[in-house]
């Protein structure tokens, strides 16, 4: 049965077997006229319909704009650890270089920890990396370097020092002969599904970003981009 809905009162008329262009008139006074196509339809009905065909490809639209932008944001919040934890290598050196005329050669000694459940791997020379696979590691007097923390999940990837690039590694540590000296320290995390690794450093020195930016000393540079733009 063919219905069509009074625009006045919403009652529905009965138009089965109406041709289209009759003029039927609803118990409220209001004059309706049976439309060229009813497909048995109630009218609410119809606009319903054509309101969802035309709403689903702009929900489509949207979720293609909202889901890069949140994997974005999600990206941008690990990064924010790794310059963070950087920054404070950074002060922490320069003060034991204000007190001692040199660098610290390794982690302890500068008095550089990050928190665990750190998603970057931290490296200030070529040596030694403290490992953060269980809840209990400590860190050595001698360690360089600390590991990503999978004591929470193991199945997130580890980063070795030789994961680096060569030009990166070749950059890190104490270079020249202190008090004349400059240091070079680095974070590296696998933050996405691919096998390139995210690589920030940090200098007394300037360096150049991943565009051929010169960047100040003290300030974290992006020398290996694993953001997709």
């Amino acid at each position: 049965m063919a219905k069509l809905e009074c625009p006045k009162c919403g009652s529905l008329l009965d138009v089965t077997g109406l041709r289209p262009g009759v003029i039927l008139t609803c118990q409220c006074g209001n004059v309706a006229v049976v439309p060229q196509r009813s497909w048995g339809l109630p009218l609410r009905g119809l606009v319903a319909a054509l309101g969802l065909v035309l709403l689903c490809p702009c929900v489509g639209v949207l979720a293609a704009i909202a889901i890069p932008n949140y994997n974005k944001l999600t990206v941008r919040s690990k990064q924010r650890e790794c310059k963070t934890n950087l920054r404070a290598f950074f002060i922490a050196q320069r003060s034991h270089y204000a007190e001692h005329d040199a660098y610290a050669p390794g982690l302890v000694q500068a008095g550089f920890l990050p928190e665990k459940g750190n998603r970057y791997a931290y490296f200030t020379a070529v040596g030694p990396v403290a490992p953060r696979d269980t809840r209990d590691a400590e860190v050595g007097a001698d360690a360089v370097g600390l590991g990503v923390d999978r004591s929470w999940d193991d199945r997130i990837r580890p980063v070795l020092l030789e994961d680096l690039p060569a030009w990166v590694t070749q950059q890190l540590g104490v270079s020249g002969t202190c008090p004349d000296c400059q240091l070079t320290m680095a974070c590296a995390a696998n933050i996405d599904v691919d096998d390139t690794l995210d690589i920030w450093l940090i200098s007394t020195r300037e360096l150049t970003d991943a565009e051929g930016t010169r960047v100040p000393p003290g300030v974290p540079v992006n020398v290996v981009n694993d953001v997709e733009d």
